[in-house]
């Protein structure tokens, strides 16, 4: 804690030492005004004797007195008024200020968790002290302020030097006779009278100054006359040191410099507030200072300091108000103060001559200059002659005065032990002498006591042994009269006899065989307060009692002590005892840190209040060091709010605005109100903070940082290239490019397809980096180009409650021009606040500017900037600037509208309100944390981030894509052709155009030669047929080359290079995806540079469009084989197959929405290499219509073509429905089948096999051919295409027609195929076996579906026959036509004893025995036979069968086995399920 200058036994001693008057002539003091000091002033510095005197007590017993200080004041000066006395004590605070420096690293201390650095001393609390001692008047209950004795000063140059004295004593003793009330108050009636002859030694004649002092010893005595010379240097002396010549000592100078300091340089709040001092005192009448009411105070209650002037105006209603703040009601006027003297009304008593500059030459002090130099006549000799005097004072005839007079009150008060004490003390009450006149209010006693009291006496006694350090017989003394006083119940003599008793004992130190009486001292104050309601003496004793505390360790007693004496009647006294009783609670031995920081924040309010700022901004900044980061963040806003608002009072601007950013954080839990009244506060300081900085030209041309927003640096987005523009038109779109968004996209998706054009180009290229984020890999530059906008996004976090209003936005930077040249290159920075700097730099970086940003309260907001560079060089992005306020573009306006309306009114819009501060906000973003080796791993090491570091080249060239009329919403399966425009805005040329999508079969830009014209949509055949639903083949060569349509796609452009401003225009056409929903597809687009850097060979462009597709048609097709029929050609229809197609009509009429009135088939098309397409229906000439939601089944016939071996030709076989025929053999029609084809493959998974182990290759390779020889008897291998058209009723009612195709591909017979795409289901793969290597896995047999349709048979037969069955059975010649549908030799066994129902349903063969049928139809003559048919053979057989009775008869009941291997007995049983009818007619 702080420690005092003085010792606590040294502060006792010259708080309670003796007093003596002094009255000067008036020549005497014009002798002393040549030093520029009064005669009191000039004994001061010689007061303290150096050596050590003696002195004798009543009982001839010696004593050592050390270092005894005498106290003289003026008995000629005026009373001090109550303004003064208050003036007096704030000054002693506050101009102490700056007499202590500063806490720094020698005052910290570490207590627990906490590093505090304390101030080493209070000079102001002791000087406040010093000057409270002083200003504090004397007493009737005690005697220790009472002078002693009075010395009377005459010049040796008056003309009648006796007269003079003896007029100044008679004054005296009239003064002391009838005027008892006025001060100085007189110690007994017998005083020391002692007489100073004061010679001039140049201008007086030192032998009638002998002279007159042998008259005076004659006259007055020897011991109290004293010839005192002093001014021994003349003028000239005086003028030549004035020229140059060293000045001597100034001792006068630590008892004066606190008068002229604090007069002068103090800074005071309220100085200004003071009432105007009188220009010249002058002595009135006596009985102007005879008013001694105990009620008055020293401070007048109207005159109550108050620190919570706000900043400005609009600060006038403190937001932030102190939470244990008083009341509005001020204190009573009746309640006296801690400050206040009850006895001192207009008393003005000066007890230490250092301030009774204050009172007699006020005016003179106030107008002198501070460098006025004191005691320039006197030389070192006068220097000694006034020591000597004050010494011969002191030990000729105060001390001898002093021991008499102890001798003459003991021998008083030895003659009266005879009379019993308890009997004076029964009839003091009833018999004693009482004063004319009202008892003083603050004396709340039963008795008063006369002056020649026995029990006054006895305090005479002790207060005289006290002041001449005789503290063992003052104890005694003192404890005697304290029990006089108990019995009497003069509560306050009580009060004053057990302080003074308490601090006898400490004096005595360890030659006290009694313990300090601590309990005295709580006795005394606590009288003094509720007895006898005298505050200022309960002061006293408390600040001579803490002393010893803490002199004795006692130091949660001393804090006790302090507390108990602060009340709301003084701010400035309950401010400084708080302070000290914080000091207190940290000296403990287990210190208490949080008592020391809130009882500091308590002392800085109480400074507050009571005006004095600097001590109030010094506590609150003590007590930070507690609260700081301690989670309290009520209180630390507070403490931060209030060093703010200090710190502006007193111009400390800088910390005003630091204690005011501190509010602005993230963890505040303030209302959203308060944090609007901080950030307004913080803004105006600021902004006054930068204006004093621009006056000073201390950082000008740079931007400050400010706190708000938050800008995270780590989120800071890098877009090269950018081109997010708005479309031109309602038919024209820009591609989408790149934007900041698409960080959240899948990266992998554009590498893969930006690997497949790279592979295309045949080149080993780098994918290119066009956004860098945090995500990205950023330990390179980003590489930009001239002419080319650089984007930045940033995240901004607006942490407050409060609307933040960000103005003017923009990027900061730095660039360093890539100029070839001897010089260096210089750094342009747009950083500069000239405006022609700014233009320049926007010369060679365009930057934009964004007017305003609003960021809510907790919220995130996103700010876009770009930047186009002019040159080459390096850019560096530092950071961003912009101006923070509160109120928005729309507000201001609004309140320039209100207040132009109301100008009647005068109501102005606040200035804080609409207060905008520029600054700025740096960007360093942080790179990847390192993790590679151990030091790494163990460390936070960061690698480099360079995503703002740019690296400009020269120009390149750009491709800009427009995609005219690109539809937002189409039809499943709709084709549509829309125009892409490819634009080089760069300024050098390109080559190799491609591109590629995530969806190839979305769109096409045509294979053929020959391509669609307008308006048609598909390629249309010319008119080749005769009628309508007639076929149409096309036959295409090289079917694998057909079906091997690229991703990548080469853009066709003119001689291969497109310069800079040139087009090229392409149709394209785009096909709705046969799922509905909405879909993006993404493209990008690749091209080079004719002269490509080493750093950039290839740029890419991004497109994504998103489109809605809405179902249409849906179809259902299955392929069965022909039912046994008579045909024509004989063995036809065992090579046909009859396709059934169900469509249905998905779409539904909705009103007022866009919908399919009506869907038309036009045309069915198969695309084969074996199978061609045959209309089986009429001529269709209105085509073959569906309603919305309707169901159409449409039945066509394939017919087998067989090809030759090694032959790869694909067959296109059409059927229009419509006069008007499409070729799908040609694009864009081929190219959307063939990319269905491939998306077909791919969900087939149709992939080649796993490669398996070299032991068993072989023997599976041969089982696979063998399966696939034999699936080849039920795989058809065919795409069906349904092209149709559509009628769609839009929003404005007009019709509008579409075409469009749909695919389906079937694979095998009696399996439903349909239009929408089913993705195939992943096969888990079986769980791994390991067995031994000679064991061998069985060949999986092969499957059943495709075993019982190896081979079909028919039947040839009449259909009726009539027949005489009275004469017998009737016999029928059957043809029986076997056809082998397998790439395979296969056994044939056909056995007619035995029915395929008894073999493969029936259970019991009576229930087969019974049938009618089966017994009526017999078959005769073969009945078992066995053929051998090769690849693709058929063969007949001539059967008969027998028919017992007329009827209907099914002669479908033979049974047909195959076997493909050599074992005989696997015969499978063929499926057969078509019947063959004959009808029999008896006709006997």
């Amino acid at each position: 804690m702080s420690q005092c200058k003085e010792s606590a036994s040294e502060f006792i001693q010259n708080t309670f030492s003796p007093h003596i008057a002094v009255l000067c002539s008036a020549d005497a003091q014009l002798l002393c005004q040549k030093n520029n000091l009064t005669f009191v002033q000039l004994i001061q510095p010689f007061c303290r004797l150096s050596s050590e005197v003696h002195i004798r007590d009543a009982n001839n017993g010696t004593h050592s007195i050390h270092n005894l200080r005498i106290s003289a004041c003026d008995m000629a000066a005026q009373p001090l008024q109550q303004n003064v006395i208050k003036k007096q004590l704030n000054d002693a605070v506050a101009s102490t200020y700056g007499l202590t420096q500063e806490p720094g690293a020698n005052d910290r201390i570490s207590i627990g968790n906490y590093d505090l650095q304390l101030n080493s001393s209070s000079p102001w609390f002791e000087n406040w002290r010093d000057v409270y001692f002083q200003v504090l008047p004397p007493s009737d209950h005690e005697y220790l302020n009472h002078c002693l004795s009075c010395i009377f000063v005459v010049a040796s140059s008056n003309g009648d030097p006796l007269s003079t004295f003896t007029s100044l004593a008679n004054q005296q003793v009239t003064q002391q006779q009838q005027y008892p009330n006025k001060l100085p108050r007189w110690f007994c009636q017998g005083i020391l009278h002692y007489y100073v002859l004061l010679h001039d030694v140049v201008d007086g004649e030192q032998s009638r100054a002998e002279a007159i002092y042998q008259s005076m010893k004659a006259t007055f005595g020897v011991h109290i006359c004293h010839l005192l010379q002093i001014n021994s240097r003349s003028k000239n002396t005086l003028d030549s040191m004035r020229t140059g010549a060293p000045l001597q000592p100034d001792p006068w100078s630590q008892f004066l410099t606190k008068t002229s300091h604090s007069l002068e340089n103090m800074d005071y709040d309220h100085l200004d507030e003071s009432p105007v001092f009188p220009s010249h005192l002058s002595e009135g009448n006596p009985d102007n200072g005879s008013n001694n009411g105990l009620t008055d105070s020293f401070y007048d209650n109207n005159m109550e300091e108050s620190g919570s002037s706000g900043i400005t105006s609009s600060f006038s209603c403190d937001p932030f108000s102190h939470p244990l703040a008083s009341p509005t009601t001020p204190p009573s006027r009746n309640t006296p103060s801690p400050d206040s003297d009850p006895t001192a009304a207009a008393s003005g008593y000066q007890g230490d001559g250092r301030h009774s500059l204050y009172s007699s030459h006020y005016k003179n002090a106030v107008d002198r200059p501070q460098n006025r130099t004191h005691g320039m006549c006197l030389s070192p000799s006068d220097h000694d002659r006034l020591r000597i005097f004050m010494h011969e004072f002191v030990v000729r005839a105060l001390i001898p005065w002093a021991e008499r007079q102890m001798k003459l009150l003991n021998e008083q008060l030895t003659s009266r032990k005879g009379i019993h004490r308890s009997f004076l003390s029964a009839t003091k009450k009833w018999f004693g002498t009482k004063p004319s006149g009202a008892i003083p209010a603050s004396q709340s006693t039963t008795i008063v006591y006369t002056k020649d009291a026995p029990e006054l006496q006895l305090r005479r006694l002790a207060d005289l042994a006290f002041l001449f350090q005789m503290y063992e017989f003052a104890y005694n003394t003192y404890h005697t009269a304290k029990k006089d006083f108990n019995n009497d119940q003069a509560w306050l003599h009580f009060a004053g006899a057990l302080e003074m008793a308490c601090l006898s004992i400490f004096l005595q130190g360890n030659q006290s065989q009694k313990q300090y009486p601590h309990h005295y001292m709580e006795t005394a104050i606590s009288t003094y307060l509720t007895s006898c309601r005298n505050l200022h003496y309960a002061t006293r004793a408390t600040l001579t009692s803490t002393e010893c505390l803490k002199k004795r360790g006692m130091y949660n007693e001393a804090a006790t002590q302090f507390l108990k004496m602060t009340s709301e009647d003084s701010d400035l006294t309950s401010a400084l005892f708080l302070e000290q009783a914080a000091h207190c609670f940290l000296a403990l031995k287990v210190p208490m840190v949080r008592k020391y920081s809130f009882h500091m924040i308590l002392a800085g309010h109480r400074f507050n209040k009571a005006g004095q700022r600097k001590h109030s901004l010094r506590c609150y900044t003590q007590a930070l060091q507690v609260y700081k980061a301690k989670h309290w963040s009520i209180a630390e806003d507070h403490i931060h709010f209030t060093i703010g608002r200090q710190s502006f009072n007193l111009k400390q601007l800088e910390s005003a605005a630091a204690a005011f950013k501190h509010l602005l954080t993230a963890e505040s839990k303030q209302p959203t109100s308060q944090q609007a009244a901080f950030l307004r506060e913080y803004l105006f300081v600021y902004k006054q903070l930068l204006t004093q900085e621009e006056r000073d030209s201390s950082t000008y041309g740079h931007l400050p940082e400010l706190p708000l927003p938050l800008v995270d640096s780590n989120a800071t987005k890098v877009l090269l290239a950018a081109s997010h523009k708005e479309n031109e038109g309602s038919r024209k779109s820009l591609a989408t490019g790149m934007w900041f968004d698409s960080d959240g996209e899948d990266p992998q998706k554009w590498e893969m397809l930006e690997q497949k054009l790279i592979q295309a180009s045949g080149k080993s290229l780098k994918p290119s980096a066009q956004l860098f984020t945090n995500r990205s890999d950023n330990r390179l530059s980003p590489i930009a180009f001239v002419g080319e906008c650089i984007a930045i996004e940033l995240q901004v976090e607006n942490p407050l409650q409060v609307m933040l209003v960000l103005s003017d936005v923009s990027l900061l930077w730095t660039f360093v021009p890539a100029l070839q040249g001897p010089d260096p290159p210089q750094v342009i920075s747009n950083e500069v606040t000239s405006g022609v700097k700014n233009n320049l730099a926007d010369e060679i970086i365009q930057t934009s500017v964004i007017k305003e940003v609003i960021v809510q309260g907790i919220q995130s907001e996103y700010i876009q900037l770009t930047l186009t560079p002019r040159q080459p060089g390096q850019l560096r992005i530092v950071g961003l600037a912009y101006n923070l306020g509160t109120s928005s573009m729309a507000q201001n306006s609004s309140l320039q509208q209100d207040a132009s309306q109301g100008a009647a009114n005068q109501h102005k819009p606040s200035y804080v309100s609409s207060v905008v501060v520029r600054g700025k906000q740096k960007l360093e973003p942080q790179g990847q944390r390192l993790n590679g080796t151990k030091e790494e791993r163990t460390q936070k090491l960061y690698g480099p981030d360079r995503r703002l570091d740019l690296v400009v080249q020269e120009e390149m060239p750009s491709l800009e894509v427009v995609f005219c009329d690109f539809p937002e919403h189409l039809l499943c399966g709709e084709v549509q052709c829309i125009e892409i425009k490819f634009t080089n805005i760069g300024r050098s040329p390109l080559t190799s155009l491609r591109v590629t999508s995530t969806h190839p079969r979305f769109f096409t830009f045509g294979s053929s030669a020959e391509l669609p014209k307008y308006p048609y949509t598909f390629q249309m055949r010319a008119s080749q047929c005769s009628s309508i639903s007639s076929t149409l083949t096309s036959t295409l060569p090289g079917k694998d080359e057909f079906l091997s349509l690229p991703d990548v796609l080469d853009i066709p452009i003119v001689n291969g290079v497109l310069n800079p401003g040139e087009s090229v225009s392409l149709p394209m056409w785009l096909r709705g995806d046969d799922i509905g929903g909405i879909h993006e597809v993404d493209f990008l687009f690749y091209y080079e540079p004719v002269k490509p850097t080493s750093t950039v060979r290839h740029r890419v462009i991004r497109h994504r469009a998103s489109l809605n597709t809405v179902e249409s048609l849906s179809v259902r097709a299955t392929v069965s084989r022909p039912g046994a029929r008579v045909t024509s050609i004989r063995g036809q229809e065992l090579n046909s197959c009859i396709f059934a197609c169900e469509l249905e009509n998905l779409s539904q009429v909705q009103v007022q929405r866009p919908h399919v009135q009506e869907l038309q088939i036009t045309q069915v098309s198969c695309v084969s290499p074996n199978w061609t397409l045959v209309s089986l229906g009429a001529k269709h000439h209105s085509g073959v219509r569906l309603g919305s939601r309707e169901t159409l089944q449409l039945v066509l016939k394939g017919l087998r073509q067989e090809q030759e071996e090694g032959c790869k030709n694909l067959v296109f076989s059409e059927v229009a429905f419509d006069k008007d025929q499409v070729n799908t053999s040609c694009s864009p029609c081929s190219d959307f089948f063939v990319r269905s084809w491939l998306c077909h493959q791919a969900i087939t998974g149709n992939t080649p096999p796993e490669r398996e182990d070299w032991s068993d290759c072989a023997l599976k390779k041969s089982a696979a051919e063998s399966t696939a020889a034999l699936d080849a008897a039920i795989l058809v291998k065919l795409t069906l295409v349904f092209l149709w058209k559509a009628y769609v009723v839009q929003e404005s009612g007009q019709m509008k027609i579409v075409v469009g195709q749909h695919h389906v591909h079937v694979d095998r017979l009696n399996t439903v195929a349909i239009s929408y795409p089913i993705p195939l289901v992943p096969v888990t793969k079986p769980i791994l076996k390991f067995i031994k290597g000679s064991e061998l896995e069985e060949s999986p047999a092969p499957n059943p579906e495709v075993t019982t349709r190896l081979v079909s048979y028919s039947y040839t037969h009449p259909h009726q026959k009539d027949h005489p069955f009275a004469k017998g059975m009737c016999v029928v010649p059957v043809g029986l036509t076997v056809q082998n549908h397998t790439e395979k030799e296969v056994r044939v066994m056909i056995d007619t004893s035995k029915s395929p129902d008894s073999l493969s349903s029936c259970i019991n063969p009576t229930d087969v025995l019974s049938s009618p049928s089966t017994h009526a139809v017999r078959w005769i003559g073969l009945t078992q036979s066995t053929l051998t048919l090769g690849k693709g053979q058929s063969t007949q057989l001539a059967l008969k069968a027998g028919v017992t009775r007329p009827g209907t008869f099914n002669l479908n009941n033979l049974s047909v086995f195959v076997t493909f291997s050599a074992d005989q007995s696997q015969m499978i049983l063929q499926k057969h399920v078509t019947p063959s009818i004959i009808t029999l007619a008896d006709i006997s």
